[in-house]
């Protein structure tokens, strides 16, 4: 019997993130996702256009969400995502956000040499995020993110606490969140693998977002891979992100409000160098300036930069 390879199907949803769309798709295509699904929440600074000519040019799959009153919008994206394409026939499916990127320590680092490493009890593959502070750059300026943001916090910092995982057979669940797939259908304990490369099993009596949502400060590993976070970036896309709001929870106020003084304050403490998502740079080159061959990718990546520029000005240092 012949063996194919396993499809490994990406989704996002992105809103206002322009000047950083096309890099983080080449990142992800170089990485060896079959397919690329992403959902634009009520953009006004041609993400959404921007996206709609990478689909019309076959590097993505792209859903228009409008964002209705007392919605979730990352949930609702990916709920509409699942209508539309069928990502349920996927073997493994990851969420990530625009400003996180996958880093495979493993093999050639491919998406795939990750996941050959699950054994076939393994039903999620848990991963650390590394956070990346603002440092040394000030102001938001064109081109990519990766080899200008390269001082890490602490490895053992609240920031890296977060996961996000990729999930096999994703069929068998009914909602997808923005860390993980929730409500499996049925009640039974997952394999889960974890970016240090040990395994345990969930607890089918408590919710499967209280388990993989955040993981414990001691266990933080990137030993197997993590997710490069840029949630800083410069202090002028910062403010951006303020204003556009938090997309997991269906109304940023002050009470809930997430990148606030202190967040950045508590996230800009670099503490060493890291530059070894660099392994991708030269291929995530050559893929962007693929990408940019097409004049309608080129003239909405242009277009898109400049609506940000205007957005982040009144918040330059």
């Amino acid at each position: 019997m012949t063996a194919f390879p396993a499809r490994h199907v990406l989704i996002s949803n992105m809103k206002n993130e322009g000047p950083f769309v096309l890099e983080w798709v080449a990142h992800h295509l170089v990485l060896g996702f079959d397919q690329i699904i992403v959902a634009s929440n009520d953009c006004s600074d041609g993400t959404d256009r921007l996206l709609a000519g990478l689909a019309d040019a076959g590097f993505i799959a792209h859903v228009p969400n409008e964002v209705k009153p007392g919605e979730i919008p990352q949930h609702a994206g990916y709920a509409k995502i699942r209508k539309r394409h069928d990502v349920d026939s996927a073997d493994w499916l990851m969420m990530l956000d625009a400003d996180e990127f996958l880093n495979v320590h493993l093999g050639a680092g491919q998406v795939s040499d990750l996941t050959a490493r699950a054994e076939p009890e393994v039903d999620v593959i848990a991963l650390n995020g590394m956070f990346f502070a603002a440092e040394p750059e000030v102001n938001w300026r064109k081109g990519p993110i990766c080899p200008r943001f390269q001082m890490r916090l602490p490895i053992k910092h609240e920031a890296n606490i977060a996961l996000k995982t990729l999930t096999r057979a994703p069929a068998r669940f009914r909602e997808i969140h923005n860390h993980s797939l929730v409500n499996l259908r049925e009640k039974a304990p997952l394999g889960v693998l974890w970016g240090d490369g040990t395994q345990t099993q969930t607890d089918p009596e408590l919710p499967l977002w209280k388990q993989l949502r955040n993981g414990k400060i001691h266990a933080v590993s990137h030993r197997l891979a993590q997710y490069n976070h840029y949630g800083l970036k410069t202090w002028d896309s910062f403010m951006q992100r303020r204003l556009r709001g938090r997309g997991a929870v269906a109304q940023t106020t002050e009470a809930n409000a997430r990148h606030t003084d202190a967040y950045w304050q508590s996230r800009n403490q670099p503490e060493a160098h890291d530059d070894s998502i660099l392994r991708y740079g030269a291929a995530v080159r050559a893929q962007m300036d693929l990408m940019l061959q097409t004049d309608k990718i080129a003239r909405r990546q242009r277009r898109a930069e400049k609506l940000y520029a205007e957005m982040v000005a009144p918040y330059r240092r």
